[in-house]
């Protein structure tokens, strides 16, 4: 089992929400998120459990989630996923499993098996549409990764999503790239969603934060082309967001070997 995190917050857009978070990755992205934190950035509480697949099982059953994701680095490399998904559907029949994943390793074959665990919807991460700039950004080419958005949407099952993100990323995707993506999947189907996320500043990486303006054009040019696009605030407007009252309160729960000394 590579899930070495857990986070939840009990409202959430109406919702109780769960993350895990597996560790181990097949990329090698600049300025990746987890060199920043491998924790929740946004998290506001701590607690320590012994460390074993069964006591996240009873905290997720206590918490009684309405969706759990599950990311982190690339959960798709613990060879116990697809056990690790069927075991969590089964805690209740209705809940929301979302796969978060660069998309790499998800063949045929590897879609339907994570269908039938019990995943419902699948997030896959496009870091950048452009070949050359994909294989900079991660050392890896991005064709699995497109493979993949085509491998998920031929499932056929209206209560199966699929949904793609990208990164907006000054000098490596920017909105022309993300229009570029956008036409990809439209030829797939349009109704297929596309979130951006601009590209949060890592400490001694050389890439900036993008601009409002910048973000502006990207889910507009998106637009054009499909039907839903949707975005998240610059890193630094979360910042003045989290000034005011908090409406949401997220929880990470760590392996009690984790706990400093006090």
């Amino acid at each position: 089992m590579n899930i070495y995190h857990m986070s939840y917050t009990e409202k959430f857009a109406g919702e109780r929400m769960a993350m895990l978070s597996f560790r181990g990755c097949n990329f090698h992205c600049i300025g990746c998120i987890r060199e920043r934190t491998e924790y929740d950035i946004y998290a506001e509480g701590r607690r320590y459990i012994d460390w074993n697949f069964e006591n996240i099982l009873k905290e997720l059953k206590a918490l009684n989630p309405h969706r759990v994701y599950l990311g982190g680095y690339e959960p798709t490399l613990d060879p116990d996923l697809i056990t690790i998904i069927k075991d969590i559907a089964k805690l209740d029949p209705h809940i929301h499993i979302v796969l978060m994943t660069n998309g790499s390793r998800i063949d045929e074959r590897y879609a339907m098996e994570l269908k039938e665990a019990g995943v419902n919807e699948v997030i896959v991460s496009v870091k950048a549409f452009d070949r050359d700039k994909h294989l900079y950004y991660t050392k890896r080419s991005n064709e699995p990764v497109l493979n993949a958005i085509k491998n998920l949407a031929a499932i056929e099952d209206a209560y199966f999503r699929l949904q793609v993100e990208t990164i907006l990323l000054p000098g490596i995707n920017e909105p022309a790239d993300i229009e570029e993506l956008a036409i990809f999947i439209s030829e797939i189907n349009p109704a297929i969603s596309l979130f951006i996320e601009p590209w949060i500043p890592t400490p001694g990486v050389e890439f900036e934060e993008p601009k409002k303006r910048d973000l502006i054009d990207a889910v507009s040019r998106a637009m054009k082309h499909l039907y839903v696009v949707s975005y998240h605030p610059l890193y630094s407007e979360i910042k003045k967001i989290r000034e005011t009252p908090v409406k949401a309160k997220f929880i990470e729960i760590l392996p009690k070997q984790e706990q400093p000394f006090s």
